[in-house]
């Protein structure tokens, strides 16, 4: 099959690498960062000047951006392109509503569109065993279901269009708050005199214990502080998103608030660009 993709960064280099492996035609769209291009490039892709072009070259379309926004202006680049019948997998964390608005514009033009953001990091990117969570049709979901396993160990359809953004944000609601109370426990450590060491032993053999913890803190206690590597500019859209979406279900939550008011606080202290793991550095370092 013949497949595009658009967003060949931290995550969207190893998704499009599976689906080159899988033995499908793959071509990129150029990307800021050419390393990831480079390398696919390498393994077999080619690669499209414009999205335009890529999209009059290829039956299925993958994005993995930023935001919603940055999906809006990729679908208006796209645009020159489309055909009756393409099929847009969109791996993003993005809005609900953005999706289901998307979806509603390409299904006017017999395209299919579909929701399908991903949990799991660069590292199960690459191997292949990210879970979905997917919002579509049933019959976009039979299309969609195939490519999407070349990537991941989970697929899960959660609903109709928007219904896979909606899981993700509540997914990424535990997620970033366990980043939150992580960073804050050991913060609470350093101010104790308490080894974060051996918390670490106690917090990842308790009730503590999580995915999260154990990519963040061993990262830190090497030094290296990319356990977890997702940055905090992200982090803090996510909590924005989830925020939005609490309030569009008419629900006051002073959990979401107080999540999103630890980000903005470490976004306005650090660059937007660093990993959240890298927020367990100690103050002195």
């Amino acid at each position: 099959m013949r497949i595009g993709f658009i967003g060949v960064g931290l995550m969207g280099v190893g998704m499009a690498k599976n689906l080159l492996q899988a033995g499908h035609d793959l071509q990129v769209l150029a990307h800021h960062n050419r390393a990831p291009v480079e390398r696919l490039l390498t393994l077999g892709a080619t690669e499209a000047d414009s999205a335009a072009q890529l999209a009059a070259a290829v039956e299925v379309i993958f994005l993995c951006l930023p935001n919603a926004d940055s999906v809006q202006q990729v679908i208006g680049a796209l645009e020159p392109g489309l055909a009756s019948g393409l099929l847009i997998i969109d791996a993003t964390t993005s809005l609900p509503e953005t999706s289901r608005q998307i979806a509603a514009q390409m299904a006017a033009r017999g395209i299919d569109f579909v929701d399908a953001p991903v949990t799991g990091g660069p590292p199960a990117a690459e191997q292949g065993t990210l879970t979905s969570m997917v919002g579509a049709s049933a019959e976009a979901y039979a299309r969609a279901h195939p490519l999407i396993e070349h990537y991941s160990g989970m697929v899960v359809r959660c609903g109709e269009s928007g219904a896979g953004d909606t899981a993700k944000l509540i997914h990424n609601f535990v997620t970033m708050g366990q980043v939150a109370l992580v960073v804050e426990a050991m913060r609470r450590c350093d101010l104790s005199g308490i080894d974060r060491q051996l918390m670490y032993q106690v917090m990842s053999n308790g009730g503590a214990n999580s995915n999260t913890l154990r990519k963040m803190v061993p990262s830190a206690l090497s030094g290296t502080y990319d356990g977890h590597r997702f940055s905090l500019g992200n982090a803090a859209k996510d909590v924005d998103y989830i925020v939005r979406l609490a309030g569009q279900m008419g629900e006051d939550s002073s959990m979401i608030e107080g999540i999103r008011g630890f980000f903005a606080r470490e976004k306005a202290r650090y660059p937007a660009d660093i990993f959240v793991s890298e927020l367990l550095r100690a103050a002195d370092s």
